[in-house]
C-alpha cells in the first residue's frame, strides 16, 4: 500500500517561498509561480477558467463520444466533455464529467467553469472518465478508456484523511485540465497527466493545493500510475492595519517531475523536485501495484 504524509502537513513541512504583504490587493503581485496566479484569478476575482481539458475535435457528436466512453452514465447527467490532440495519427484524450443527478448536473452547466468541478452535495470531485482515441476521416477508433471514474480516492489522499483530524483534509475537489507533458516512463510507455486539487477557505484567508496524477495504457485500459502534489499556496491573515485592511502571509510551494535515467523493473524513475529549495524525493516503479511509489 502505498505510504504518503497527509496532505496538510506534507505542505507544511516542506520549504516554501513565504512573504508578508500589506493588504489583499497586493497578494496578486506577491505570488510566484503561474498557478498560484491563475488559481488566485479564478477563485478570489471570478476570471472565467481556461478550457483546460480542449474541445472535441470538429465532427464528433457529444452523444456518440460518451457512448462509448461512459457507456453507462446517463446523458441528462452530462456536465462537459472535452479533448486535446495527442501525439500523432489523429490520436486523442478525451474525457466526459457527469454529476450524481440531474439537477446537480444543470446547476454546475450555468457556472460554466470548463472543469470537472466538485459535487457540493457530497464534497467529492464529479465522475470525470478518460478515453484515448483516434479521430480520423470523421471516424471514432477507439484505442482505452478508464473502466471506473477517476473520483476514486487514491491511496495517498486516503491516507490524508485517516492520518489527520483536521476537517479541511478532502480528497480530490475538482479536475482542472489535461497535462500532455512528455512523460515517458518506460521506452515504450508514453504517460500522460491530469491536474486537479481542492481548495480550502478560512477566516482571512485559505489554501489551494494542486495535484498531478498520471496515466497510461495498459491493453485497453487506462490505469493511474502515480499522483502527488506538485503545488501549494497558502494565505493566512495577518495583523491589522490603521486603516482597516489586513495584512497576510503568502506561502508557497512548487514541485516539478523528472524522469531519471535510472530504471526499476522497465520503468525510470521519477524524481519530484521542490523548485524552492531543491530537494527531491524519488519515485520508483512496484510490480505489485502496477505504479510507482515513494
Amino acid at each position: 500500500m502505498k505510504k504518503y504524509l497527509p496532505l496538510v502537513l506534507l505542505a507544511t513541512l516542506s520549504p516554501a517561498f513565504a512573504t508578508t504583504v500589506q493588504n489583499l490587493d497586493s497578494i496578486p503581485s506577491a505570488i510566484q509561480h503561474p498557478e498560484g496566479k491563475q488559481i488566485f484569478a479564478e477563485q478570489m476575482m471570478g476570471t472565467t477558467p481556461a478550457k483546460g481539458f480542449g474541445e472535441l475535435p470538429q465532427g464528433l457528436e457529444v452523444a456518440q463520444w460518451i457512448a462509448w466512453v461512459a457507456p453507462n452514465e446517463d446523458p441528462k447527467k452530462l456536465i462537459m466533455t472535452g479533448a486535446k490532440a495527442w501525439g500523432k495519427n489523429g490520436k486523442y484524450i478525451g474525457v466526459a464529467c457527469f454529476a450524481d443527478n440531474q439537477a446537480e448536473a444543470e446547476q454546475t452547466r450555468k457556472r460554466a467553469d470548463n472543469g470537472c468541478p466538485e459535487n457540493y452535495s457530497t464534497s467529492r470531485v464529479n465522475k470525470l472518465y478518460l478515453g484515448v482515441f483516434s479521430w480520423q476521416n470523421q471516424r471514432l477508433t477507439p484505442i482505452a478508456r478508464s473502466e471506473k471514474p477517476l473520483n476514486q480516492l487514491s491511496e495517498w489522499n486516503k491516507a490524508a484523511e485517516k492520518e489527520s483530524n483536521d476537517e479541511s483534509v478532502r480528497p480530490l475537489a475538482y479536475y482542472t485540465k489535461l497535462d500532455l507533458a512528455p512523460y515517458r516512463i518506460a521506452p515504450d510507455t508514453l504517460a500522460f497527466g491530469v491536474r486537479g486539487g481542492y481548495s480550502d477557505a478560512y477566516s482571512g484567508g485559505g489554501a489551494f493545493y494542486e495535484v498531478l496524477e498520471l496515466y497510461a495504457i495498459k491493453d485497453n485500459r487506462i490505469i493511474n500510475v502515480f499522483s502527488d502534489l506538485v503545488y501549494q499556496y497558502q494565505d493566512i491573515a495577518g495583523d491589522w492595519n490603521k486603516d482597516g485592511t489586513r495584512q497576510h502571509d503568502i506561502s508557497e510551494s512548487k514541485y516539478i517531475l523528472k524522469m531519471r535515467s535510472a530504471k526499476t523493473h522497465g520503468f525510470y524513475d521519477l524524481e519530484r523536485v521542490n523548485l524552492e529549495d531543491k530537494s527531491s524525493h524519488i519515485f520508483r516503479w512496484s510490480e505489485s501495484l502496477q505504479g510507482y511509489a515513494p
